[in-house]
């Protein structure tokens, strides 16, 4: 069976990692979901992962707010990799942050150019047909 999209989680909340997961696997039988808890074992997998061509790329939902690396970390981290290593993969940040909350680190989040777009938490069915219409549009491009 041919996976349409595939998805990679980081957070370190179990629970948001499981809430996520399952609102996924609920939503599509056919999506790939890898969860890690710790953005440095993410990213030693990306760096690791081979992604076949003509696939679409791999979405990652990325928390912000983590010990150890934190989202932002994780980004540059992410954007020291090989250009056809980041061509696999779509970052979008999945955060409980908003402009009221916190307009420094929401106006950080974008001088990164890996970051596609920012989705607040929790996950729904509108935010995930936006983001996927998103996803299929930039990749038909």
């Amino acid at each position: 069976m041919i996976k349409e999209f595939s998805f990679i989680i980081i957070d370190d909340s179990e629970l948001d990692c499981f809430v996520t997961k399952k609102f996924l696997e609920r939503t599509n039988k056919n999506f790939s979901i890898e969860t890690f808890h710790n953005a440095e074992q993410a990213l030693e997998g990306i760096s690791e992962s081979q992604n076949e061509d003509g696939k679409l790329p791999t979405i990652i939902l990325l928390d912000l707010q983590m010990p150890r690396m934190n989202g932002f970390k994780f980004v540059e981290e992410f954007e020291k990799l090989s250009p056809e290593i980041q061509k696999n993969y779509i970052i979008i940040i999945l955060t409980v942050l908003s402009p009221a909350r916190d307009p420094n680190n929401l106006h950080k989040i974008f001088t990164y150019k890996k970051i596609n777009s920012i989705v607040e938490k929790p996950l729904t069915n509108e935010k995930l047909i936006s983001l996927l219409g998103e996803v299929r549009s930039d990749s038909n491009k």
